[in-house]
C-alpha cells in the first residue's frame, strides 16, 4: 500500500514537470500562515514531521515527496512539489475534503500559504527551532 502513494506522485510528478505556464507565484507566501493551516486542516489526514502532524488517512508527505527530492528519484524541486500540493487541494479526490466549500472553505491565497509550506518542509529533514530561516514570507522555515 506504501507504494501506491509514491507511483501515484511519482506519476503526477512528470505530468506537471512541463507545466510551468499553469505555475503560481508562491515567493511571497506566508510560510508562517501556511503551517497553521496545514496543522488545522490537513494534518488530521497527513503525516509531516516539521509540523508534528501523525494523520494515517492520506499519504505521509515526508515519505510522499522525500525520494523525489534525490537525484534518484528525479531531483524535483520545490517549485514541483508547490503545484501538486496546490493542485491536490484545488482538486480533491474523496477522501481529500474540497476546500472551495463549506466549513474547510480556504481562500486562494490560503491555498497558496499551504502548498508553499508543504513544498518548503515535506520530506526534508527538520530543522531544529534555532536554525530555521525566516525569510520574507514570515514563516518559520526556509521558503521554497
Amino acid at each position: 500500500m506504501g507504494r501506491l502513494p509514491f507511483l501515484a506522485l511519482v506519476g503526477a510528478l512528470f505530468l506537471l514537470s512541463g507545466c510551468a505556464a499553469r505555475a503560481v507565484d508562491f515567493q511571497s507566501a506566508d510560510l508562517a500562515q501556511g503551517k497553521q493551516l496545514f496543522v488545522k486542516n490537513c494534518g488530521g489526514c497527513h503525516a509531516l514531521a516539521d509540523a508534528a502532524t501523525l494523520g494515517t488517512v492520506g499519504p505521509s508527505l515526508d515519505n510522499a515527496f522525500r525520494a523525489a527530492r534525490t537525484p534518484a528519484g528525479g531531483g524535483f524541486e520545490d517549485s514541483t512539489f508547490f503545484q501538486i500540493t496546490l493542485d491536490q487541494m484545488r482538486l480533491a479526490a474523496p477522501p481529500m475534503p474540497h476546500f472551495d466549500t463549506g466549513p474547510q472553505k480556504l481562500s486562494e491565497d490560503q491555498l497558496v500559504d499551504v502548498a508553499a509550506y508543504v513544498a518548503s518542509v515535506a520530506g526534508k529533514p527538520v530543522q531544529p527551532v534555532g536554525q530555521q530561516a525566516t525569510g520574507t514570507s514570515g514563516g518559520s522555515t526556509t521558503a521554497p
